[in-house]
C-alpha cells in the first residue's frame, strides 16, 4: 500500500492543538486542498488516533464513526496505508461538521464539547455519533444552522 502522509508532519500531538493532524487536516480542506481527489486517494489511517486526541475520545469511537472495524484500522495505521474513500469521506464528514461547530460557537473547546456531549436533539445520543451517515451529518448542520441564527430546533 501507499504509505500515508499526514497533514503536518511535527511530534507535538496536543488535544486539539494546531500540531495534531486531524487538526491540520480541518485547517487544508477549509483553504482549497483538492477535497473530491483527496478522499478518493484516502487519508492516512494515523488520522482516526490523531482525530481520537483532537476530540478527547477513545480512538474506538473514531472507529466506529468511520466505520473502519479494529483489526484494519491497527493494521492500517502500523503500516502508515490509507484508508479507502467511504472512510476517508466519513472522516472528512467529522472535520467538516467539527469545523462548521467552531464557527457557531466561536470557540473549540466550546464546539468540541457539544459534539461530544448528549442531546435531546438526537435522542440522546451525542451530535457526533451521528456523523457516520450523511443524514445524520445533515441533522447535526441543521440543529448547528439553527443555532447559529437563534431558531427553534
Amino acid at each position: 500500500m501507499t504509505k500515508a502522509t499526514s497533514p503536518d508532519s511535527t511530534d507535538s500531538q496536543q488535544p486539539g492543538s494546531a500540531q495534531n493532524p486531524f487538526a491540520a487536516l480541518r485547517h487544508e480542506l477549509s483553504f482549497g486542498r483538492d477535497l473530491v481527489q483527496a478522499i478518493r486517494t484516502g487519508f492516512g489511517a494515523d488520522l482516526l488516533v490523531a482525530a481520537g486526541d483532537y476530540f478527547e475520545v477513545p480512538a474506538a469511537r473514531i472507529r466506529a464513526i468511520t466505520r473502519v472495524p479494529d483489526t484494519t484500522a491497527h493494521r492500517l495505521v502500523k503500516r502508515h496505508a490509507l484508508l479507502d474513500a467511504s472512510a476517508s469521506e466519513r472522516l472528512w464528514r467529522l472535520a467538516d461538521v467539527s469545523a462548521m461547530a467552531e464557527d457557531v460557537f466561536e470557540d473549540e473547546l466550546a464546539a468540541k464539547q457539544w459534539l461530544r456531549s448528549p442531546n435531546q436533539a438526537f435522542r440522546g445520543a451525542a451530535p457526533l455519533d451521528y456523523l457516520d451517515t450523511e443524514p445524520g451529518a445533515k441533522a447535526v448542520r441543521h440543529v448547528l444552522n439553527a443555532i447559529a441564527t437563534g431558531g427553534a430546533v
